[in-house]
C-alpha cells in the first residue's frame, strides 16, 4: 500500500531545510503530482499577493497563455500579465534524489532563509518562509471561523 495518495493535486504542508548548496528538497508528494499529470515541468515566479513564490505545472502556464490569445494583442491587462508572470518565471529542476534549487534572489524577496514551506494549493503550489505561512494559514482560518471569507458555494453532486 502506498504512503501516498494517487492524485494529480498539489496537497498538504512540507517544511524542508535548505541546504549549505541553496537546495531544498522537493516534497515527494508534490513530485508524485507531477508523474501523475504526465507534466513537462515546472515554473515558479514571485506571488503578485502574498509575500510567497507561487508554483505550477508548465502545461498550466501554456493554458494561461492560451487564455491571454483572447484578448486584443496591446491590451493593458495582457501586457500586465506577461511582464509580471511570463517575464518572470523560472524553471524549476529537480533532480534525481528530488532535490531542487530556489534562486537566492527570488527567496530574498520573500524572505525565506534556511528552511522553505511548501504548500498545496490544489492545481498550483507555493513556497513560504515557514513563519510567515504559519500566520497566513491562521488568518485564514480565522476569517472562515468568522464568516468573512464564506467558502464558495460548489456546483450540485461535489460533496
Amino acid at each position: 500500500m502506498s504512503l501516498f495518495l494517487n492524485t494529480n493535486l498539489f496537497l498538504s504542508t512540507h517544511v524542508n531545510r535548505i541546504d549549505a548548496k541553496g537546495r531544498v528538497s522537493f516534497p515527494a508528494t508534490f513530485r508524485q503530482a507531477l508523474a501523475a499529470r504526465n507534466s513537462q515541468g515546472i515554473v515558479i515566479f514571485r506571488s503578485l499577493i502574498e509575500p510567497a513564490v507561487e508554483g505550477m505545472t508548465i502545461e498550466r502556464l501554456q493554458a494561461m497563455s492560451a487564455a491571454l490569445d483572447n484578448l486584443p494583442p496591446f491590451a493593458p491587462q495582457r501586457a500586465h500579465f506577461e511582464k509580471t508572470i511570463f517575464g518572470n518565471s523560472q524553471e524549476l529542476q529537480v533532480d534525481k534524489e528530488g532535490r531542487c534549487s530556489l534562486p537566492k534572489a527570488l527567496l530574498d524577496e520573500v524572505g525565506i532563509a534556511g528552511e522553505a514551506a511548501f504548500l498545496g494549493c490544489g492545481s498550483t503550489f507555493q513556497i513560504w518562509e515557514p513563519g510567515a505561512l504559519a500566520r497566513s494559514k491562521a488568518e485564514a482560518a480565522a476569517a472562515y471561523t468568522s464568516g468573512a471569507a464564506p467558502f464558495p458555494t460548489l456546483p450540485p453532486g461535489v460533496l
